[in-house]
């Protein structure tokens, strides 16, 4: 602590307030609310366990400043405030929903496709969220994958013909635009559907569906009303699984937490109409055990401050000191909300409900690299499915490459690939990844699309891989490259642009790369080495 910054610690007032730590730019790099202002600012500078987070603020902390106020509701309000119009780096709540992805459906195009996206502009699409992680909304584009055939290619059917359907036409997951197998009516009336989804409407869509498939029976189309009457089962059973039982809810949050590790993990339940429409999640890390009850006030103040969805009601665990505070935080700022810890019956049986899910969350993330994976590389849907690619040639003799596959959380080995080099003869890397890639995606109708390419190599490779994808006219596979360091470990990926990405901290992360991999090293020396035994 700077002899400047010791001076304005021991002047602070006992009163409650905001404070304001500064680095020595001048900028704010954490706001903070108190009762008492000198108690509080004091504790960040005394020799107790601290999170590394704030470690490493307060080895920035170069002025403070502070604003007084005449309770700690002022204070939390203020708060908010100074959080959202200066965005400082250190307070890992929710800053600005800006950040958080939507789900988007295109409406304004001809085919409409649903898309996640974190920038909400003016372009005449729907948009709902924001939602605070994208897992929240994996379920519902799955459900909705489900569901609805919808097209899902990125092709611009106005501008592009496209000679054949691809695999998810064939297995009944999308109904064919690209071939004008679809009316552009019955397309857009099951965009309307989506939407209705989308908000909960359940029963309303059940009835047009059911009103629709009177109508096809009326014109013996019994193979339309059959696909219809599939529609209305899938809607049947996921409402079933919202369905709250023995509770007369109809606008209520349930919010529960967990504190495991240091990690913060909240989700909301959002019931609407008596169902569950939707469950947010919320991780923070690096918070320690004191923390989590000044962490859940943040999210909540943040998390329904500019929220358009408002319950009546919100159920969550905390003292009746920390609900007061909450219930005139809500008042302050017009919030209609009434929160609530209930201690006994259904209503504390809901929020038991929650905790349990997060705890089962928790367990599936640990065995869910994956999903980890995805959230490091910013990806807005999770990456389910994995080829990767690696060459082998013995002094320019059998040069040969391999592809396998990972996918639902396993190798699929039905889907590895041998391939014999045809295009060089000498020991060209890029060359040969871009034939055995180019010969791979050939058979795109057959051997379904990856949602990514993990490439054995660095920017040279990629460049390759991005240049077969180009002439395949495919642009929905993400490319990168897995990169050693000296001692010949795997130690991070390379994007497309050439960037590296740190993942020194990501164990799981590192060890399923490497274990990917070993895993097409190991099968394409293994090819190599039976191609030039049986040669021998």
């Amino acid at each position: 602590m700077t002899d400047h910054v010791k001076n304005i610690v021991d002047n602070l007032p006992f009163s409650p307030g905001i404070y304001m730590m500064k680095d020595e730019n001048g900028k704010i790099i954490y706001v903070g609310k108190a009762i008492s202002l000198r108690k509080r600012v004091r504790q960040y500078f005394q020799k107790n366990k601290k999170s590394q987070r704030i470690e490493k603020m307060v080895s920035l902390i170069r002025d403070i400043s502070y604003i007084v106020t005449e309770n700690e509701v002022e204070a939390l309000v203020l708060e908010c405030n100074y959080i959202k119009e200066n965005k400082p780096k250190f307070n890992v709540m929710l800053k600005d929903d800006k950040t958080y992805p939507y789900i988007k459906i295109n409406v304004k195009d001809k085919y409409p496709t649903i898309t996640v996206t974190r920038k909400k502009i003016n372009d005449r699409s729907m948009y709902f969220g924001p939602y605070t992680n994208v897992g929240a909304m994996r379920e519902s584009l799955n459900s909705i994958k489900e569901i609805f055939p919808l097209k899902r290619c990125k092709y611009n059917l106005e501008r592009k013909k496209v000679v054949k359907p691809c695999l998810y036409y064939h297995i009944g997951r999308c109904l064919g635009p690209c071939i004008n197998d679809v009316s552009l009516d019955e397309y857009k009336k099951m965009i309307d559907q989506v939407v209705l989804f989308l908000q909960g409407k359940n029963d309303e869509i059940k009835r047009i569906i059911k009103t629709d498939m009177d109508e096809c029976i009326n014109k013996l189309e019994f193979e339309k009303a059959a696909k219809l009457k599939k529609r209305l089962d899938y809607i049947d059973k996921i409402s079933m699984k919202q369905k709250v039982g023995n509770l007369n809810e109809n606008s209520t949050d349930i919010l529960g937490y967990v504190h495991n590790i240091n990690s913060l993990y909240v989700q909301v339940f959002k019931i609407r109409d008596y169902k569950v429409v939707l469950h947010d999640n919320v991780i923070l890390n690096d918070i320690l055990k004191e923390e989590v009850e000044e962490a859940i006030i943040s999210i909540v103040s943040n998390y329904y401050l500019d929220n358009k969805d408002i319950p009546k009601k919100l159920y969550i665990k905390l003292d009746d000191d920390r609900l007061d505070l909450i219930n005139n935080f809500f008042k302050e700022k017009n919030i209609k909300i009434n929160a609530i810890c209930p201690k006994k019956g259904d209503k504390a049986k809901l929020i038991n409900m929650v905790e349990n899910n997060i705890h089962i969350n928790i367990e599936d993330r640990k065995n869910n690299v994956l999903a980890d994976l995805s959230d490091k590389l910013s990806i807005n849907d999770q990456i389910n499915s994995i080829e990767s690619f690696d060459i082998s040639n013995l002094r320019n003799e059998y040069i040969v490459g391999c592809m396998i596959r990972f996918e639902d959380r396993k190798l699929n080995k039905k889907m590895y690939r041998k391939f014999k080099i045809k295009s060089t003869s000498t020991q060209d890397d890029p060359k040969s990844m871009y034939e055995i890639v180019s010969r791979r995606l050939k058979h795109a109708d057959e051997w379904p699309l990856p949602d990514a390419f993990f490439i054995d190599g660095g920017k040279t490779q990629i460049n390759a891989v991005k240049k077969a994808l180009n002439d395949a006219n495919i642009d929905s596979v993400l490319v990168y490259g897995m990169i050693k360091n000296n001692k010949h470990r795997t130690k991070g990926l390379v994007n497309d642009r050439g960037d590296e990405i740190d993942l020194s901290n990501n164990k799981n992360i590192l060890n399923f790369l490497t274990f990917l991999q070993d895993e097409v090293h190991r099968f394409t020396i293994t090819y190599h080495r039976k191609l030039r035994d049986s040669i021998k």
